[in-house]
C-alpha cells in the first residue's frame, strides 16, 4: 500500500513542477495573458484544486488508518506501565539489599583493622617476650662467668672463698658470708623477674589470641550472613531479569505497531506539503494576475460593497501595496483589518450578496488558513482569510451583512486579523476603492 502512495506521490510532484515551470516561463509575459492562456491557467489551477481535495481525503483515510492502532497501542503501553513499575520495586529491593550487603563489608572492615592491630599487638608482645628470654640467657651467661672466675681465682667452693686469705678474721668471715647470701637472693630474684614477665607477656598472647580468635569467627558469621543477602540480591535480580525480558518483547511488539504508524504519519506529512506547494503555486498564479490586473480598468464592480468587520474602531493594519515579510518583497493582494479592541473571534460579514464558492473549516490552505471565498457574479469574487471559525458553507446564498465568520490566526498569520480581498476578473484589485469606509478609519500599515 505504501509504495502504491509513493507512486502516487510521485506523479502528484511531477504535476506540480509542471504547473510551476509554466508559471515560471509565463511570468515574464504576465501583463500580455491572452483568454487562451488565462483559461490555461485557470485549468491547471483546477486540476490542483482537484488533486489538494483528492489529497485531503487519502490524509484522512491514512489517518483513520492510523487511528486503528490506537487501542492496540494503547494496550501494550499500559502493559509495559505495568511491567516497569514492577522492574521499579525489583530495584527498590536490590537497593535496600545492596545497602545491607554494604553495611556487612563496613562491619568486615571494621573487624579486620581490629585483627590487624591485635596482629600488631602480638608481634610486640612476642617481640619483648624474646628480649626478656634475651636478658635471662645474659644473665645465666652472667653467674657462669662469675662462678668460672671464682674457680680460677682457686675458691672451688664458698668455704674455700670464705676461707681463703692470708690473715683470717671473724668479722671478715661473716662479711663475706652475707655478701654471698646477698649475691644469690639479686640473682635468683632476677631471674624470677624475668620469668614472670615473660609468663604474664604470654597470657597477654593468649588473651590477645582469644580476642582474635572471636573476632575471626564473627567475620564468618557476617560472611556468611553477607552471603545471604547476595543469594537474595541474585533472586531479585534474576526475577527482575525475567520481567525485564518480558517488557523487551512487548516493546519490541510496540515499536513494529508505531514503525507503521509512523510510516502512514509520513506518508500523510508528505501529502500535506504537497497541498501546501499546490496552495503556494495558486497564490503565485492570483499574484501574476494581481500583477496584469493594474492594467484593466476599475469600474467592473456595481454597487456598493460594505466594510466587512462591523465594528466602530477597526482600522488597516496593512495596506493593498508591495510589501517585504521575512524577507520576500512581494504584492499584498488585499488588505489587513484589525479592531483596537481586540481583533480575534470579532464577527466578520459578507460585503455584498451572492453564493459561498470555498469555505475551508480546517487547514493550512497554502497560507490563508479559514477562509472564505464568496462569488457576486460579473467576475468579481471577495476573499476573507485567517479566520478562526467558519459560518458558512460551499453553496451557501448569503446576502449583505451575514455573518460568514470569526476572526483568527490561523494559516500564515502573526497576529488575528482578517485579510480581506477583491478579486475582479481574476485579478486582485485595491478593496479600498470598492468599500463603504467607516468614519475615523485609520491605515497604519
Amino acid at each position: 500500500m505504501l509504495l502504491k502512495t509513493t507512486n502516487k506521490l510521485n506523479k502528484i510532484v511531477s504535476l506540480l513542477l509542471a504547473v510551476t515551470i509554466i508559471l515560471s516561463v509565463c511570468s515574464l509575459s504576465v501583463f500580455a495573458l491572452t483568454d487562451a492562456e488565462k483559461q490555461e491557467y485557470e485549468d491547471k489551477i483546477a486540476d490542483i484544486k482537484d488533486q489538494i481535495a483528492e489529497n485531503e481525503k487519502k490524509i484522512e483515510e491514512l489517518k483513520a488508518e492510523a487511528a486503528t492502532y490506537d487501542d492496540e497501542i494503547s494496550t501494550l503501553q499500559e502493559k509495559i506501565d505495568v511491567l516497569q513499575d514492577q522492574i521499579d520495586l525489583y530495584n527498590e529491593a536490590i537497593a535496600v539489599i545492596d545497602a545491607d550487603i554494604a553495611d556487612i563489608d563496613n562491619q568486615i572492615t571494621g573487624i579486620e583493622n581490629e585483627i590487624d592491630a591485635l596482629n600488631k599487638q602480638i608481634d610486640k608482645l612476642d617481640k619483648q617476650v624474646l628480649d626478656i628470654e634475651q636478658k635471662i640467657a645474659d644473665t645465666y651467661t652472667l653467674l657462669g662467668e662469675r662462678i668460672r672466675v671464682a674457680y680460677m681465682s682457686g675458691a672451688g667452693t664458698p668455704l674455700e672463698f670464705l676461707l681463703t686469705t692470708d690473715d683470717f678474721e671473724f668479722q671478715s668471715y661473716l662479711e663475706r658470708v652475707e655478701l654471698l647470701e646477698r649475691i644469690a637472693e639479686h640473682d635468683d630474684k632476677l631471674v624470677k623477674d624475668l620469668e614472670d614477665d615473660i609468663e604474664s607477656l604470654k597470657a597477654k598472647v593468649i588473651e590477645i589470641k582469644d580476642m582474635q580468635t572471636r573476632l575471626d569467627g564473627k567475620i564468618k558469621e557476617l560472611d556468611e550472613v553477607k552471603k545471604e543477602h547476595e543469594a537474595k540480591k541474585q533472586e531479585q535480580v534474576d526475577a527482575r531479569k525475567v520481567i525485564e525480558d518480558a517488557e523487551a518483547e512487548i516493546q519490541a511488539d510496540l515499536d513494529k505497531v508505531m514503525s507503521v504508524v509512523n510510516k502512514l504519519n509520513q506518508t500523510s506529512a508528505e501529502y500535506e506539503a504537497i497541498i501546501e506547494k499546490g496552495e503556494a503555486t495558486i497564490l503565485d498564479y492570483e499574484d501574476k494576475l494581481a500583477q496584469q490586473n493594474e492594467s484593466y480598468g476599475s469600474g467592473v464592480v456595481s454597487g456598493d460593497m460594505i466594510w466587512p468587520l462591523p465594528y466602530s474602531d477597526t482600522y488597516v493594519s496593512s495596506s493593498f501595496k508591495m510589501r517585504t515579510l521575512n524577507g520576500v518583497t512581494r504584492q499584498h493582494n488585499g488588505i489587513d483589518i484589525c479592531r483596537w479592541g481586540g481583533t480575534h473571534g470579532a464577527t466578520i460579514v459578507a460585503v455584498k450578496e451572492g453564493t459561498v464558492e470555498t469555505a475551508y473549516h480546517s487547514g493550512y490552505n497554502g497560507g490563508f488558513g479559514l477562509y472564505v471565498v464568496i462569488n457576486h457574479g460579473n467576475g468579481v469574487k471577495t476573499y476573507y482569510a485567517h479566520l478562526s471559525s467558519t459560518a458558512v458553507n460551499v453553496g451557501d446564498y448569503v446576502t449583505q451583512g451575514t455573518t460568514i465568520g470569526y476572526a483568527g490566526n490561523t494559516g500564515y498569520s502573526f497576529g488575528a486579523h482578517l485579510h480581506f480581498g477583491v478579486m475582479v476578473n481574476g485579478g486582485w484589485v485595491n478593496p479600498m476603492n470598492y468599500l463603504t469606509k467607516p468614519a475615523g478609519l485609520e491605515i497604519v500599515g
